[in-house]
């Protein structure tokens, strides 16, 4: 096998950074096939871009949910994917750009992947893909870190005289004897009731905590909390394995589809602005995107399996 130099990890990343922010066009296509076929160490460095985005199951998420237009902001890929490429991606590297060490977590599922679990105190915890939580349990608290991703808690009634929170990035979420899920956005976390009431405390502005109750949904800051939302099953129709939307755009649904599938799902504006209602299977991502090819005007296009781009047509 062909070594790649650090010019062919550079020109691959490029290439990586350049197609994420945007589908690419005819002759972006044919351009970077002639780079790939150019030499068998550009296909390897290609491959070890791939095997990165299956081991990390995506790009930091802080990243990820940026537009990629700005020159700034390609550089910082580029500088992310040349790091962890060029250093067989899973040693230290790994931990300090996550910034979290969710490889070291006490809990946590890949790209695709859901799980339950019950702690000793009987609180039960559903942890959606790509999620990765601790567990402190002691005399003076029952705590859950929410490194990245989702959880739905139900929180159990042994030692109840016991707090409990969830702390993420943003603060903390007091549970008041209830039911109720917490989301780490890239920048901000999403908390929804479903039973008795939550506390949300941001974390640099105590005193702007606020009470949510059943059927509530708020997204908050390490400032500010957010107006309330509806909350519903739905939002937690995931903990059965489905995606429930009505009246959604379709650029939202692909990017929650893309949270269950590793590597890049992307539409273009012009699709994203399309409207579909219906139940999606979240275990069958490439059946669901084959279902809304036969059904919008929309065409879905793999470069690689890892790689699926959404387009408008007609």
């Amino acid at each position: 096998m062909a070594v790649p130099d650090r010019k062919a990890f550079e020109t691959a990343a490029s290439w990586y950074v350049q197609f994420q922010s945007q589908p690419p066009t005819p002759e972006e296509r044919q351009a970077w096939q002639h780079w790939l076929n150019g030499d068998p160490s550009h296909q390897t460095a290609w491959n070890q871009m791939e095997q990165l985005q299956r081991n990390l199951g995506s790009m930091p998420q802080g990243l990820t949910r940026r537009a990629l237009s700005s020159t700034q902001q390609r550089r910082q890929v580029l500088k992310w994917m040349l790091v962890l490429g060029g250093s067989g991606y899973l040693g230290w590297n790994v931990k300090e750009h996550t910034a979290l060490g969710t490889l070291w977590a006490d809990y946590r599922t890949a790209v695709g992947e859901r799980r339950r679990i019950e702690l000793a105190d009987g609180t039960r915890i559903d942890l959606n893909t790509h999620t990765a939580i601790d567990v402190q349990f002691d005399g003076r608290q029952r705590l859950i870190r929410l490194h990245q991703g989702e959880v739905l808690i139900h929180t159990g009634t042994l030692g109840a005289q016991t707090p409990f929170y969830v702390e993420t990035h943003q603060g903390r979420v007091q549970a008041l004897g209830t039911r109720f899920s917490v989301r780490q956005l890239p920048d901000a976390t999403r908390v929804g009731v479903l039973e008795d009431r939550v506390n949300v405390s941001p974390a640099d502005s105590p005193n702007h905590a606020r009470q949510l109750t059943a059927g509530e949904s708020v997204d908050f800051d390490r400032m500010h909390v957010g107006l309330k939302q509806a909350y519903n099953g739905n939002c937690i129709a995931w903990t059965h394995g489905q995606l429930i939307v009505l009246d959604a755009r379709l650029g939202d649904v692909i990017e929650e589809l893309a949270r269950y599938r590793p590597g890049v799902l992307q539409c273009d504006l012009a699709s994203a602005r399309l409207r579909v209602s219906g139940t999606f299977r979240l275990d069958s991502t490439d059946a669901v995107l084959a279902n809304l090819q036969a059904t919008l005007p929309i065409q879905v296009k793999y470069f690689t399996r890892y790689w699926v781009s959404v387009k408008q047509i007609g």
